[in-house]
């Protein structure tokens, strides 16, 4: 025999003898099947018969393998919550199992002691028939031990099973007395009950509660030191009540008393008074039906499904909601840790979670990570990488099946971080941009060209010298664009009143071909580096050039002589029409010549 196996034997042996030492003077139990659940509750008061003060029992269930939830509490004036921890009696029957509890105080021989053993069992209430049609109503069936199953001797004992309606197709009674009043079976009392005494109990009812079963959840809460918490929860749901057979009639189920059945599409959710940015979407998208009602203890959130879950259906969905920072994150003072406080069950209503995910997504930069959970949990540890993420921001995950309301508690993250860490993320962008910027810089000023022959020089050159010469181009259409202006104030002047308004006319116009000579002058040195040939021909050009100007302003001070002498316009005109016609042809000599020197350019 190996050493373990000596240990459970004698482990065994132990609870034997403490067994023959205790005896159950009283149980009530009572069985709860109003929801999709069986609550279980026995009040029991606990002697001492034997001579050894005791300090631990032991309690057993029929449906051990389906209970979700357990507490076990000693009421003496105020109620304390037992420890429990599994363990198997020598003689315990097949398919019973058992816990041990530590008494919160020592139970001397003789003594009375009152305990409530609580149990809440899921997946036992099965339906039969397994499917029903769309209008029929869904049966279910209960079994268990007609008597409490306990190692210790019983002396009284009853049980009450409280059914969800008073059609009660059948039930067990084979052991007297037995009862039925409106929905409620009661079994006994019974006297003098042995241990591990098993009789079972079979009961079958009508029952039109929706079994509401969430086969994954995963719960994603991720944590912003920025001043938000946001929290994403994805479902799978499924109707796990009698199977829909047949067709299925919108307009029955719509119109009809009994056209639901056992389907259900009205969800409730509870979330922090706080929570904010709510969204209900599924694989399809937006779902907008749906209602927020908000008070200064919770926000409850009423949705439709997409579509009405029969027997057999399911469906997926998330939801989605955001809370500030400050209402579930605090700094300790002991060891200066952040704690995050968070609900750990889910917020829907009356729902059974088959398996559920928590996953604390924490900032990048976290460490020294301690999770505290009231339930038995499963941990582990991942890491999540998201936008500016560098090593990856650390996850806390908690894994638990069978989850139930009782379940519903708060559950606790310690983390350190630094408050400089905040900073990471925006000194990554400012280095990033900063580097963008160093590289745009650094490529305008780098040369990639592999050699520079005489044919790239001559092309550098040449490409300098075309843009040179498009900036003069420039310049001397701005003085033709002055030329006309003088031309024009010639044509305008008519008698000796107007030769005050053309001098002041005529000084802006000179000043400004004179600044245009001056913007010149660094072109035509540029010009002459690079092209000696070019140069000549632009210095023969801005000389006739130089000409053409003071060909129309001596005609302009002619004709405010003739203005001034009294000669009338027309007059005017007839003595200066050879000047104009030999300055006409001059400016078109000129015009070609230009074009002749900067059309390759």
């Amino acid at each position: 025999m190996g050493r373990s196996s000596l240990l459970v034997a004698v482990a065994a042996l132990l609870v034997a003898a403490a067994c023959a030492e205790l005896k159950l003077q009283q149980v009530d139990r009572k069985i709860n099947l109003n929801s999709q659940f069986a609550r279980v509750t026995e009040q029991i008061k606990l002697k001492n018969t034997g001579g050894n003060v005791e300090d631990r029992v032991v309690l057993c269930s029929a449906n051990g393998d389906r209970i979700a939830f357990h507490k076990v509490t000693q009421v003496a004036g105020t109620k304390t919550v037992l420890k429990v921890s599994p363990t198997k009696p020598a003689d315990a029957p097949a398919g019973v199992s058992c816990v041990e509890a530590q008494l919160a105080d020592k139970l001397p021989a003789g003594e009375v002691v009152s305990l409530e053993n609580f149990m809440v069992l899921a997946d036992v209430q099965t339906p039969f028939p397994k499917e029903v049609s769309q209008g029929e109503q869904q049966l279910m069936v209960f079994k268990d031990n007609v008597y409490v199953v306990s190692p210790y001797q019983v002396s009284q004992q009853s049980t009450e099973v409280v059914l969800p309606s008073s059609t009660i197709k059948s039930y067990t009674d084979t052991e007297k007395p037995v009862s039925k009043s409106d929905n409620k079976v009661t079994y006994g009392k019974y006297d003098l009950i042995k241990p591990f005494t098993i009789s079972g109990m079979r009961v079958h009812y009508e029952s039109s509660k929706s079994f509401k079963k969430v086969t994954t959840l995963v719960r994603e809460i991720e944590v912003s030191h920025w001043g938000n918490i946001y929290v994403e929860e994805s479902y799978e749901i499924k109707n796990d009540g009698a199977k829909h057979t047949g067709s299925f009639s919108r307009l029955k189920y719509a119109h009809t008393y009994n056209g639901k059945g056992n389907s259900f599409r009205e969800m409730r959710a509870r979330f922090p008074a706080s929570a904010h940015s709510l969204y209900y979407v599924d694989l399809i998208g937006n779902i907008s039906s749906s209602d927020t009602r908000k008070s200064l203890q919770e926000t409850v959130l009423d949705f439709e499904l997409r579509y009405p879950l029969l027997g057999g259906w399911k469906v997926d969905f998330k939801l989605g909601y955001s809370v500030p920072l400050t209402d579930f994150l605090f700094k300790k003072r002991s060891d200066g840790k952040h704690r995050l406080t968070m609900p750990f069950s889910t917020p829907l209503e009356d729902v059974f979670v088959e398996d559920m995910i928590v996953r604390v997504v924490l900032p990048e930069g976290s460490h020294a990570i301690e999770s505290i959970v009231q339930h038995a949990v499963e941990k582990s540890a991942d890491v999540k990488y998201t936008y500016l993420d560098v090593s990856g921001r650390p996850v806390v995950v908690l894994h638990m099946k069978n989850v139930v309301p009782e379940h519903a508690s708060k559950f606790h993250v310690d983390y350190a971080f630094s408050s400089m860490s905040m900073l990471r993320e925006p000194l990554l962008l400012i280095t990033a941009f900063a580097a963008l910027f160093v590289a745009a810089i650094v490529y305008n000023r780098l040369e990639f060209t592999i050699s520079k022959d005489d044919k790239w020089q001559e092309a550098q050159k040449a490409e300098k010298l075309t843009t040179v010469m498009q900036q003069i181009s420039a310049v001397i259409d701005e003085q033709e664009s002055i030329l006309d202006s003088v031309a024009k104030l010639t044509a305008s002047l008519r008698t000796a009143d107007d030769g005050d308004h053309v001098a002041r006319e005529r000084s802006q116009l000179e000043a400004s071909l004179n600044a245009l000579d001056t913007k010149l002058k660094p072109l035509i040195v540029t010009v002459e580096a690079g092209s000696a040939k070019i140069a000549a021909s632009l210095a023969a050009v801005l000389e006739k050039g130089k000409a053409l100007q003071a060909r129309y302003l001596k005609q302009l001070s002619e004709r405010l002589d003739l203005a001034k002498k009294g000669v009338s316009n027309l007059e005017a005109t007839k003595r200066l029409a050879p000047t104009q016609q030999q300055l006409l042809e001059a400016k078109r000599q000129f015009d070609a010549q230009l074009e002749a020197l900067f059309e390759p350019f």
